[in-house]
């Protein structure tokens, strides 16, 4: 009995594996104009490239990247809760039903981290303090941005409700908040040390999962403490009546 029980938690983990595998694959294969065009700008040596390849790229952020990353974060939600076999096409499906969405949050998200990078770039050599203050902005947008993912595979609720959501949380548990982002960058950095391989194959998928369960062992917090509360307050409405 327990050689099948080991058997059957292997098979699951391999099963799980190779979906997030393949999902990482998908993601991959949906988001070459922008791999294609972050490639170019690392290679090209003269400065009027930029000019051309940077404004490209940031419009490949909202059409790609984000409706692409956000169906990500949707499958790996379900996988993580369990909710059933999960297949590409449910990715596509995520990823044709929330194109709207994820592609108007990407339009705000890019905006923002272009002010942000402007910001760094033009301040980098004039003044310390304001550098530090974008520097603080950009750890803060890319915090939101991982947080907002989370919340928009989470919950069926409008964009802005979302938004506003996320900012409590962000603010409530910074602690969490800076956590999260901190392990995103540290597998980004770890898997790209490792090899350029590991790094294209792996990184991506298992961002997302580190990044969403981490939100969903927050959030179970969050949800068990207001139940707690409620019960107490129930309870002390009861005894004044």
């Amino acid at each position: 009995m327990p050689k099948r029980k080991f058997y059957f938690t292997l098979y699951e983990l391999s099963d799980k594996l190779t979906t997030l595998f393949l999902f990482n694959l998908f993601w991959i294969m949906l988001n070459i104009p922008v791999i294609l065009l972050t490639i170019q700008l690392l290679v090209v040596t003269q400065v009027g490239s930029y000019y051309v390849l940077g404004p490209l790229q940031v419009l490949t952020l909202p059409i790609f990247f984000y409706p692409s990353t956000q169906a990500l974060f949707c499958v790996v939600r379900d996988l993580i809760l369990d909710r059933g076999s999960l297949t590409l096409k449910s990715f596509w499906a995520y990823f044709v039903t929330n194109y709207k969405e994820s592609f108007m949050t990407g339009i705000m998200l890019t905006g923002a981290l272009v002010g942000v990078g402007a910001g760094l770039f033009y301040s980098w050599s004039r003044s310390f303090v304001m550098f530090t203050v974008f520097l603080v902005l950009l750890f803060y947008v890319l915090t939101m941005i991982i947080q907002l993912f989370s919340f928009q595979a989470h919950f069926n609720m409008s964009i802005w409700w979302k938004f506003k959501r996320m900012h409590q949380l962000v603010f409530a548990k910074i602690l969490y908040s800076i956590s999260s982002l901190l392990v995103v960058l540290l597998i980004l950095y770890a898997t790209f040390e490792m090899s350029l391989f590991i790094f294209v194959l792996a990184a991506p998928v298992a961002s997302v999962y580190s990044a969403f369960f981490l939100f969903k062992v927050q959030y179970n917090k969050i949800i068990r403490l207001d139940k707690q509360n409620a019960k107490k307050s129930n309870a002390g409405e009861f005894l004044e009546v």
